[in-house]
Formats: structure tokens, C-alpha cells, sequence
């Protein structure tokens, strides 16, 4: 079994060495699976564009070129809108990484009770259509929990968004050597424009770090939300550009080992 879209090995970190199947499988493809409809339909409306354009711009006049130009354009920015980039996930222990390309729009303590319970750090990343739009899993770890909320599609980069938009949250137990035992909460937004979520995981699915855990169709916003005790330290700022399973978000405090004692 091949391993999600990274260039290193992830042993070093001690994660599970496992990783849903399907998931491993449609990683290897440089476009996100679930936009080949998409791909479809857009290469289709644009090849017509293009064409409607060549005629007539000859029975018409050059002018019309125009519309081959755009067709061409928006036809190329609905394809690579659905990339899906390898990755060099990092071996660091004791870390998490980003779960989406995008733009560090907030950092703050919250309260949250749905899954974690308790004050909480959370950081949010805002995904414009220029980002790549797949997650990634922040860290190795066991989804314990999944709920899914249907919402409206205000402005993603929000935070009022994670209130009212419809989003899917992805509660995880953390499974790596060099970080604390605790729970992490992943948020997944829709956006003004953004009209689909898609999560594959199921409860008691094992993750990898930097391993594909779904995507965000357009404009969206993407949080993780980690509990205040476990002593995560972030490593970013707001307005960072951030890339899904390459950049570092923070580090956790070191994890001292059991001081063993002779009786």
C-alpha cells in the first residue's frame, strides 16, 4: 500500500502506519477525485466558448478573439482549481500541520463544547479560489467523532462563518510520539461560493499526518481547535500563507517521559 501524496517517510514521528484505503488510492491523482464532474462540465462549457468565439471571430471581426482568450482562462482555472499537489509532509515530532492552503485569518482562545469541552486555542485558515481546496489530517491520530451541519453560505473568512455557515467537524484523538494524548477538533467551513463539503472518514478511521481527509468546493474556511492544557504553541501569525499538509501551524510542549522508580 502506497502512502498519501508526500515525499518523505513518516515513520519517524510514530504515527499509525495506516490510513483509509480509498483515501491513499485517490491521493495519487494530481486532481482531487471529486471534481472530475466538475472538470467535465467546465472543459465542456469552455471548449463550446472557444469554439463560438473562432467562428465569429471569422465572420465577424478579430474582436471576438476576445471570447477565446476568456474561454481559454476560465476553462484553465476550473481544472487547476481541483489540484491536488504532492506534498513533503514534515518528520518533526511533537507538531501539526496545516490542514489547508489558504491564509491565517484568526487565532484565539474559544470555548468549545460540542466535542473537546473547554477553552480552547483555535486557528482558523480562510481558502480563497485560488487555494488548493483538498484537507489534509493535521496529525496521526483515531476519528472519534463526526457531525455535520447544515448552515447558510456567508462570507468563509468570517469566524461568525463556523457559527452560522454550514460546515463538518471531525473530532480526532491525537496519535504521535512527541505529542500529548488529547483530543483535536477539525472544522471544515463552506464559504460565500463554496456549496459542497466532502469527508469520506468514518468513526475509528486511523489518519496519517499530511494524509487526504476530503475537501471544500470553492471559497471556504478550515479551523483546528486544539485544548488550552495541552500546551500547543502556535508558530504562525495572522495574514500567513499557509500550504495544507507543508506548513507547520505550531509544536506542542515537549512530552516528558514516566520517571520510573525502584521500589
Amino acid at each position: 500500500m502506497t502512502g498519501p501524496s508526500t515525499e518523505c517517510g513518516l515513520m519517524g514521528v510514530g504515527q499509525p502506519e495506516s490510513h483509509p484505503g480509498e483515501l491513499l488510492k485517490l491521493d495519487e491523482a494530481y486532481f482531487a477525485p471529486w471534481g472530475r464532474s466538475d472538470i467535465f462540465k467546465w472543459s465542456g462549457i469552455s471548449t463550446l466558448a472557444f469554439l463560438a468565439g473562432l467562428a465569429l471571430a471569422v465572420w465577424f471581426g478579430p474582436w471576438w478573439y476576445i471570447l477565446c482568450g476568456l474561454a481559454v482562462g476560465f476553462g484553465s482555472f476550473m481544472v487547476l482549481f481541483f489540484r491536488n499537489p504532492k506534498r513533503t509532509i514534515p518528520a518533526e515530532a511533537g507538531v501539526l500541520v496545516s490542514p489547508a492552503d489558504g491564509t491565517i485569518w484568526d487565532i484565539e482562545e474559544i470555548e468549545e463544547n460540542d466535542y473537546i469541552g473547554g477553552r480552547c486555542l483555535r486557528i482558523g485558515i480562510f481558502l480563497s479560489v485560488f487555494n488548493v481546496h483538498v484537507n489534509r489530517a493535521p496529525c496521526a491520530g483515531e476519528i472519534e467523532w463526526i457531525k455535520y451541519k447544515e448552515g447558510g453560505f456567508a462570507v468563509a473568512y468570517d469566524a461568525a462563518a463556523t457559527l452560522s455557515n454550514e460546515s463538518n467537524s471531525i473530532g480526532m484523538r491525537i496519535r504521535e510520539d512527541g505529542a500529548p494524548d488529547v483530543p483535536l477538533l477539525l472544522r471544515q467551513i463552506s464559504g460565500a461560493i463554496a456549496r459542497r463539503i466532502i469527508c469520506p472518514l468514518e468513526e475509528k478511521d486511523l489518519v496519517v499526518r499530511g494524509g487526504l481527509i476530503g475537501m471544500i468546493k470553492y471559497g471556504s474556511r478550515t479551523e483546528i481547535i486544539v485544548p488550552l492544557e495541552a500546551g500547543f504553541q502556535p508558530a504562525v501569525s495572522v495574514k500567513d500563507k499557509v500550504s495544507g499538509g507543508l506548513s507547520v501551524l505550531g509544536r506542542f510542549a515537549p512530552v516528558e517521559a514516566e520517571e520510573i522508580t525502584e521500589d
